[in-house]
């Protein structure tokens, strides 16, 4: 109620005081409601949080869904907020916001303290942003610190906590945060830091992450631990007073020591050349490399880890025996007396601490001794003698024009010689000092002379009954050379490439392993040009049987039969078989004159395994969005893909001749295994590519050997010196473990089951190697292996030959197949 005035003057003030009162008011609204307009005229939308998907990690798996490779632009793996356990959440709040909660989305206290602070300091040092106005900062703002953008972003944080729950913007907020060490997100800073999920980390781990978000850099366990561990205290003197945790827990978590890592950053974590190829399937699929490394996809594969160390450590083995025959190549430098101790700090960076058995690493030579001739090196954490004495490999010198000539080896090693040694299978921690534990400064005899192969070679090996490819490598260091050798070079195959020519005459014109074919001297004219194909050594056996013309590799019994058929029905069953690469028309092809991948072979091989069954090669198996939703599932495709592409009766066959390659021909380094393995050799002119494609019922698998940049890997280096090693070394290790996985399971089952039964479990026998079956159309025969006709077991020359119902042989022998030559079609 308005008081009475008396005075005239006194009323005209008081009205006076009123208007201008009321005007004030008006133009206070009216500025207000302009500054909203104006502060809000250009606001980001709430949608960009709506559809909250920030950039995650693409993760990749093998078949026991171990990690062999991740993919990301940012390493961030998005979790829910129920996946973050409750003391975590808690440590963040405390050093946060710790009334997140309770708050509408800005916190006006701490808005007002900051503002004092502020203004003491002239400048706008100092925030007092809730977990609320980070959110909104980090997607929808800059980070500038003006009056202008913290007005935007109290009044986006309080539309945000209109439109979200608190536990959403606190999950958005986990998920997004910067941790420095390359991690963007909670779950990736455990991971990261701590090699740790979030329900392993430990308090004090939680409360050090929690303490990184002020400032990552500055706060990074490790790299400046102290200062962490500052913040760490910090952080749980907070969580005590918001009592979250107890004194007493605090206090021990401060105390706590903490193993922290560095970020390796590093994307391929095993079988980086299947990887590497897993990831160009990706990227076709989806279309961008970039939505590869941003989707957060879960991608499960073929391969098999186990497998995969075994074929990396075969083709190593091999590759490395390959070099050593063709000689030593010499010292790699040599380096000047005063920069010896700069070169030595570069070896312990190069070499690491962690030296492995086996494995090549540069030395520089710090000592000679010729009469005991050995050499003192130093790999920068290791120092050891190398006997000159042993290495004989090392005493055939091979110079850059690849030719040879016998030398001292303490002719060419020196004082300050930068040499290639390998660790031998010696304990390095032995007698060591308990206060200094770790690797000895000095050992002798601990190394040996050896070196890194020039040469190259990749390993495929594929389950033919469903095309999964379960071990691939691609060359012999990924680090070397990232080019895929086993899924992008084009090779020649060489005899390896015989059987697809065999294979069209059994199928398509009725050939036997009976068949009487010739291997006498020929000429063919092609164009302008007279082509005259020879033998590898250059002999000639005349009439031979289609079998002994394939397991002794018989170049001019491969043209004859070819000459027969014609070249179409050659090129036409490789295409059969899935080779793909382009072929040419000409009579070479049926000797793998054109190139090919080993893929492509491997694949073509384990349709004789899986009874003339093609599969496609399928490197990923399923496929998940980072929702969990299954997007793809490779068991899907597999039968609708899958096609009998020959006749179950021709691909036992096929495999019964190429047991014969293994048993007595090309590939008789093979018979070694024990066991029934099917196969041929392949060498290209000039011994420029070796290869062996070889497959069990169960497994096919290839390997190729050669030079990136084609020439001659040396006299005699045929694909049955230098590929097949690598084959028998990995199949020696992988059946072995095969069958100890199966045997293991039999004991499993026949425990379980004599438990269900209440009875004590029956004795497992042994479990004996899998041979290939034989189909009811095919007929067993005692064939007389140089005629080619029926005979008895009792003969010296006979073999037991298996043939397709309704082409036995005679008692003379029978040539089958077709008699015309079709050298027009050539």
């Amino acid at each position: 109620m308005i008081p009475p005035v008396s005075h005239p003057w006194l009323k005209r003030i008081f009205w006076f005081g009123l208007i201008v009162f009321f005007l004030a008011a008006v133009a206070a609204g009216v500025g207000a409601t302009w500054g909203y307009i104006y502060i809000t005229r250009d606001l980001p939308r709430l949608d960009k949080i709506q559809d909250y998907r920030p950039p995650a990690v693409t993760t990749i798996y093998d078949d026991s869904d171990n990690i062999i490779a991740e993919f990301y632009t940012e390493q961030r793996y998005p979790v829910k907020i129920s996946e973050v356990p409750l003391m975590v959440r808690n440590a963040f709040l405390a050093a946060e916001d710790s009334s997140f909660y309770s708050h509408p989305g800005i916190d006006v206290i701490s808005i007002l303290r900051a503002m004092v602070k502020n203004l003491k300091a002239g400048e706008a040092s100092q925030g007092a942003s809730t977990i609320t106005q980070q959110v909104v900062k980090n997607l929808l703002l800059t980070s500038q610190k003006r009056l202008e953008r913290k007005v935007k972003e109290a009044i986006l944080s309080y539309r945000l906590e209109q439109r979200f729950t608190k536990d959403e913007i606190f999950e958005i907020y986990l998920n997004q945060m910067f941790f420095g060490n390359f991690a963007y997100g909670i779950r990736a800073a455990g991971k990261i830091y701590f090699h740790k999920e979030l329900k392993d980390l430990s308090l004090a781990e939680a409360a050090t992450l929690a303490g990184l978000l002020k400032a990552p850099s500055r706060y990074s366990p490790a790299r400046a631990p102290e200062l962490a561990q500052r913040r760490r205290r910090y952080v749980l003197d907070q969580m005590v007073r918001s009592q979250f945790v107890t004194q007493e827990l605090a206090y021990a978590a401060a105390k706590e020591e903490l193993k922290v890592y560095q970020a390796s950053n590093e994307k391929f974590l095993a079988a980086p050349y299947f990887a590497s190829e897993v990831r160009r399937i990706l990227t076709e699929r989806f279309g961008s490399e970039a939505e590869v490394d941003n989707g957060g996809y879960t991608v499960r594969t073929s391969l098999n880890l186990t497998a995969q160390r075994m074929a990396e450590s075969a083709l190593t083995k091999a590759l490395r025996e390959v070099d050593k025959r063709r000689g030593w190549r010499g010292v790699k430098a040599e380096i000047p007396s005063e920069e010896r101790p700069a070169f030595i700090e570069k070896l312990k960076k190069q070499n690491g601490t962690e030296l492995l058995p086996g494995k090549v690493y540069q030395a520089l030579v710090t000592s000679v001794s010729k009469k005991e001739e050995i050499v003192w090196v130093d790999l920068g954490t290791l120092t050891s003698s190398v006997s000159l004495r042993d290495p004989t490999w090392a005493k055939k010198r091979l110079n850059a024009e690849d030719k040879v000539h016998w030398i001292k080896l303490l002719d060419e090693i020196k004082e300050g010689s930068v040499i290639e040694v390998a660790l031998k299978e010696v304990d390095l921690t032995k007698d060591t000092d308990p206060k200094t534990p770790g690797i000895q400064p000095a050992v002798a005899n601990a190394l040996q002379l050896d070196q890194s192969p020039e040469i190259e070679g990749a390993f495929v090996l594929i389950d033919p009954h469903t095309g999964r490819v379960t071990a691939l490598v691609g060359g012999f260091d990924y680090h070397r050379s990232v080019f895929n050798r086993a899924t992008q070079s084009l090779r020649q195959p060489g005899s390896s490439f015989k059987p697809v020519a065999y294979l069209a005459a059994v199928d398509g014109f009725g050939y036997t392993p009976s068949t009487i074919v010739y291997d006498q001297p020929r000429e063919f004219q092609i164009g302008d040009q007279v082509w005259q194909p020879a033998n590898y050594d250059e002999e000639f056996l005349g009439p031979i049987t289609l079998q002994t013309a394939l397991e002794r590799s018989r170049n001019l019994a491969t043209i004859d039969i070819v000459s027969r058929i014609g070249l179409d029905p050659v090129i036409q069953y490789a295409a059969k078989l899935g080779i793909k690469s382009k072929l040419g028309y000409n009579p070479s092809i049926a000797l793998g004159s054109s190139e090919v991948t080993l893929l492509e072979m491997v694949r073509a091989y384990g349709v004789f395994a899986a009874k003339g069954v093609l599969f496609d090669s399928a490197f990923v198996t399923e496929i998940k969005d980072r929702h969990g939703t299954i997007i793809y599932d490779y068991t899907n495709d597999m039968l609708a893909k899958a096609s009998q592409v020959i006749n179950p009766n021709t691909a036992f066959v096929m495999a019964h001749l190429m047991t014969g390659t293994i048993q007595r021909g090309t590939g008789v380094r093979v018979k070694a295994l024990g066991r029934p393995v099917a196969g041929k050799t392949g060498t290209s002119n000039d011994q420029m590519d070796t290869w062996f494609l070889g497959y069990t019922p169960e497994w096919s698998a290839g390997v190729w050997v050669g030079f990136d940049l084609k020439k001659d890997i040396g006299e005699k280096e045929t694909g049955g010196r230098v590929a097949a090693p690598a084959f028998i070394y990995f199949m020696q290790d992988f059946l072995t473990f095969r069958d100890k996985q199966k045997y293991e399971q039999l004991l499993e089952e026949s425990k379980a089951e004599a438990l269900r039964l209440g009875i004590d479990p029956e004795p497992v026998e042994p479990l004996k190697p899998l041979d290939f079956s034989v189909p009811d159309g095919v007929d067993p025969f005692w064939m007389n292996k140089q005629t080619g006709a029926i005979t008895t077991q009792e003969d010296p020359d006979a073999i037991l030959e298996y043939f397709i119902k309704g082409t036995r042989p005679n008692e003379t022998g029978t040539s089958g197949g077709s008699q015309n030559y079709l050298e027009s079609d050539l």
